[in-house]
């Protein structure tokens, strides 16, 4: 079937850099569609804050933008700021923070995200984002955690968000609107 639809879009094409440049885009029907809808295990019980720990040497403009992304798609922070201390280790009720990963943390791994639900109504009520410096100024990384931070699971379909593979990731929302 993906063959099929790319001869059939390769029918309408004039060069062969536009070929390359579609096949390249069209990923098979295995690849692109998961099966059924993003799934957010918890939402937030208040609107949450964002606190970036100095040691995170994390940007605060890219925050807002990551945070921005969210807002896009009907979420909001009730602040966004710096902790200057060095270390932030603990989040508060109703904070999110980021910072540097703990021991044993996975080479493998670009960011890891811990919320912390209420045991009484499921709900939300603080999260902590690990992440290394680096990993924290590629596109769509910061993105992506905070997604985890607002309660979405991971959502195999190519191009979204919160696709678990950064490089078969994107900015695809869909699902996830408030």
């Amino acid at each position: 079937m993906g063959f099929l639809l790319l001869y059939i879009l390769s029918c309408f094409m004039t060069t062969n850099q536009d070929y390359a440049i579609l096949k390249a885009a069209a990923p098979t029907v295995v690849d692109t569609f998961a099966l059924g809808k993003p799934q957010q295990k918890a939402k937030w019980k208040t609107i949450p804050t964002i606190r970036v720990c100095a040691s995170t040497e994390v940007p605060t403009h890219r925050v807002h933008l990551a945070a921005r992304y969210w807002e896009s798609a009907g979420y909001t922070f009730e602040d966004i700021r710096k902790d200057p201390l060095s270390t932030c280790m603990n989040p508060h009720a109703g904070e999110i923070i980021i910072t540097l990963p703990e021991v044993g943390f996975a080479d493998s791994h670009m960011a890891s995200t811990r919320i912390y639900t209420d045991k009484e109504t499921g709900e939300i009520v603080k999260a902590k984002i690990y992440i290394l410096p680096k990993n924290a100024r590629k596109d769509r990384v910061l993105e992506h955690e905070l997604g985890h931070a607002l309660g979405w699971m991971h959502h195999r379909q190519k191009f979204h968000i919160m696709h678990p593979n950064w490089h078969q990731g994107g900015y695809d929302h869909s699902g996830i609107r408030k």
